[in-house]
């Protein structure tokens, strides 16, 4: 299909609509179902905007042919680059008791995000719900530089274990 120059292609505002679940327990993080998720804590509301940072790449394998001038190349190993998750953090503040996210991402603990995309975030997670899951090892955790006009924050590292992570996949 040909898009004739001109054609409104329409295009959704993201507010609103992103979900992170810390979930503890998948069986198969290709196929994660909706009770897996739903056991899962909702740190949506301490996710601070622009705060996910989590970059799937792919290198890339040389295939040069000595009958060939020019060079090729096939997918290769895949990696994510610079996994940190940055939460709001209310440690020692009248807030402390709505402290989730940093109660919950403690360093060594083992578990899965899974974000979700394009629904609003009070809407549960259900069959046919395309998500990503990263199988994590949560790392240090460190405050975020107090800026004016802002919030109190924290940026939590974390590690891509195995299974390693899917993106875009149903959930069963």
């Amino acid at each position: 299909m040909v898009l004739t120059l001109g054609t409104e292609v329409p295009s959704t505002p993201a507010d609103g609509l992103v979900n992170t679940i810390w979930v503890p327990s998948i069986k198969n993080i290709q196929k994660p179902t909706a009770a897996e998720i739903g056991a899962g804590t909702d740190l949506s509301n301490y996710v601070t905007l622009g705060g996910w940072s989590c970059s799937p790449s792919q290198d890339s394998i040389s295939d040069q042919r000595e009958n060939s001038a020019q060079d090729y190349e096939n997918p290769g190993r895949k990696k994510i680059s610079g996994p940190s998750v940055e939460v709001i953090d209310n440690t020692n503040t009248s807030h402390s008791t709505q402290n989730m996210a940093m109660e919950t991402l403690t360093e060594g603990a083992e578990g899965y995000f899974v974000r979700r995309y394009g629904k609003q975030t009070d809407s549960t997670f259900v069959a046919g719900d395309i998500v990503n899951v990263y199988a994590v090892r949560v790392g240090m955790s460190a405050k975020v530089a107090i800026a004016a006009n802002s919030v109190l924050r924290s940026k939590v590292n974390f590690s891509v274990r195995a299974p390693g992570w899917a993106e875009n996949v149903k959930v069963a």
